[in-house]
């Protein structure tokens, strides 16, 4: 994936941040493609789709979106992967966390669902008499982590 990184890199096109390019996110194999306009979305969107190619790697074009910040998603600008249309959406999920277009606010209330959900199953399974040792231990294995996951992209 180092080679991809610098592929966009190398091209002009995605987000800068002075110096910095910042076009490109990656968590695992979940890849967020930034740029300021339609087109060079579009050309950071090849150089994905020809990299797959040569390493055997299909991006599926049903599980990638595009969305806008700040604005509204543009009507006339069609980005395509593997002969396909993309979607335009308004809220966007990486990393267990939805993120608005017209805001741009975050909502991690899945993550706080999900806490939740696993320290009701430990107290419930664990009853009344309970060691609270073990308790604390088992949260903090099971129940922290789906609280934290994504915690890097919270403002």
């Amino acid at each position: 994936m180092d080679e991809l990184i610098r592929k966009l890199r190398s091209s002009g096109y995605g987000l800068h941040i002075g110096y910095v390019f910042t076009g490109c996110i990656m968590y695992a194999y979940d890849i967020m493609l930034l740029a300021c306009s339609c087109f060079g979305l579009q050309q950071l969107v090849d150089i994905c789709e020809q990299y797959g190619k040569q390493w055997d790697i299909i991006f599926n074009p049903r599980k990638t979106q595009c969305v806008t910040f700040g604005g509204k998603n543009p009507d006339k600008c069609c980005i395509i992967l593997n002969g396909n249309k993309l979607e335009w959406i308004e809220k966007l999920t990486y990393l267990g966390c939805q993120f608005f277009s017209h805001s741009c606010k975050v909502d991690f209330s899945t993550n706080i669902r999900k806490f939740y959900g696993g320290l009701n199953n430990i107290i419930s399974v664990l009853g009344k008499n309970r060691n609270e040792i073990s308790c604390v231990h088992l949260v903090k294995t099971y129940c922290v982590p789906s609280l934290l996951y994504g915690c890097e992209v919270w403002n």
